[in-house]
């Protein structure tokens, strides 16, 4: 009996189900055919209505009130409709919009571009940048079609204004161009100014060892003090002047790229390093090193100012050791944000078991004259990292410091990895 009872209750909810069903195809039918604009909707024992016309009120609504043009273009380009966004960027009345061709607000040399974007905007979505002409005003826009075909024989159009944005990057552009040229300048400046500085301080140098050499007996304790230190501190003008000219050199010099296999480039380095190598006990370790474009006397000197560095960095209480490693992939593959994800890009690493120092200065430490240890501490000018950031700048790559104090230091370069053919 209880089974009976439970079959005709599930078999009572099944046309009522059934009957929703049908109700729901019917009022879909009504819509679709325009035989009703309302409807309701009953939940949690409350009805709502929906007018079809309410909707298309709030849709228009929403349009005119968009931060951007917003057209419907017939297939001949006649304006069907705009907002007042468009209307108001014109500076013309709704009724000399209307119902013209857009081609008229087109200013001639983009009228190909537009005509162009219209025949594909035909058939499918097009967009690009073309210029309104009104009034002798030119107004620079960012113009988007999409095709409403075939439901509806129009094509839908989005107008961007870029006046604000033309003139933000037209202000860029100025003020790179008087950075560029200051640059030019300082570096012309420095060049110049280190290259006559040179010959004076020979001369100097050349007089201090004359009396070193003739005149050290008859001088008195301080005398000789005096002496020594003046020779010093000629010593170190050399090489800031010495530094100076390899600074303002990495952007004056022709810069010629070629495939360059990196263990060379390492392998030179050491030769020319290998007296203070030696004298430091320092060690090398090396993983394979790739052949990329660059520019070899440039990268040279880079490698050369940062092993430089290892050596006079070092650990008093153990030997150097140096790790140089690179490796080819994607810029996502790095945990550099500001590499490009799909670029291919060669790291090169350069870690060493220094002294080290603060994390906060990973990136103060690559400014020009910024010196991070007391002159009296250790020799040099601090222009070394300074030309090193400049060349890596040259071969449009990214370089960074990682290090803590007592814990060494390690220096990443990326810099776009160049196939050979």
């Amino acid at each position: 009996m209880e089974m009976e009872l439970s079959v005709k209750q599930s078999a009572l909810k099944i046309s009522e189900l059934q009957s929703r069903v049908d109700e729901y195809e019917q009022l879909i039918e009504a819509i679709k055919s325009g035989e009703v604009d309302a409807f309701a909707i009953k939940t949690n024992n409350q009805s709502e209505i929906f007018t079809l016309r309410s909707a298309d009120y709030a849709y228009k609504m929403l349009v005119e009130n968009f931060g951007e043009g917003a057209l419907n273009l017939s297939k001949e380009a006649l304006i069907i409709y705009t907002n007042n966004y468009f209307t108001d960027l014109l500076n013309l009345p709704y009724e000399n919009v209307i119902g013209n061709s857009f081609s008229q607000f087109i200013h001639p040399e983009s009228k190909k571009t537009f005509n162009k974007l219209l025949k594909k905007g035909l058939k499918t979505k097009a967009k690009g940048e073309i210029n309104l002409l009104i009034a002798n005003k030119t107004i620079p826009v960012y113009i988007s079609l999409t095709s409403l075909f075939p439901s509806i024989p129009m094509i839908g159009v989005i107008i961007t204004d870029l006046t604000e944005k033309k003139k933000e990057e037209e202000i860029l552009k100025i003020k790179n161009a008087e950075l560029e040229k200051l640059n030019s300048e300082l570096e012309a400046f420095a060049y110049i100014t280190s290259h006559d500085l040179q010959g004076p301080l020979r001369k100097i140098q050349v007089f201090i060892s004359l009396l070193i050499e003739k005149e050290r007996n008859n001088l008195s304790k301080n005398g000789k003090d005096y002496l020594m230190r003046v020779e010093d501190t000629a010593n170190r003008m050399q090489i800031l002047i010495k530094d100076l000219l390899a600074y303002s050199q990495t952007n004056t010099t022709e810069l010629k790229f070629e495939y360059t296999d990196l263990n060379q480039v390492i392998d030179e380095v050491k030769d020319d390093l290998k007296e203070e190598l030696n004298d430091k006990h320092a060690t090398f370790e090396t993983t394979e090193l790739y052949k990329v474009k660059i520019i070899p006397f440039q990268f040279s000197q880079l490698m050369h100012n940062l092993i430089g560095n290892a050596l006079k960095f070092s650990n008093p209480l153990q030997p150097p050791h140096i790790i140089i490693k690179s490796e080819i992939a994607n810029g996502i593959t790095f945990s550099n944000v500001t590499l490009s994800p799909q670029k291919k890009y060669c790291h090169i690493s350069v870690s060493d078991n220094g002294i080290g120092f603060e994390s906060e200065y990973n990136e103060k430490i690559f400014e020009i004259f910024y010196r991070h240890h007391g002159v009296t501490e250790y020799n040099g000018t601090g222009i070394g990292l300074a030309i090193v950031k400049k060349i890596v700048d040259n071969h449009g790559g990214i370089i960074t410091a990682n290090s803590k104090l007592n814990q060494g230091t390690t220096f990443d370069i990326y810099i776009p990895a160049t196939f050979e053919d």
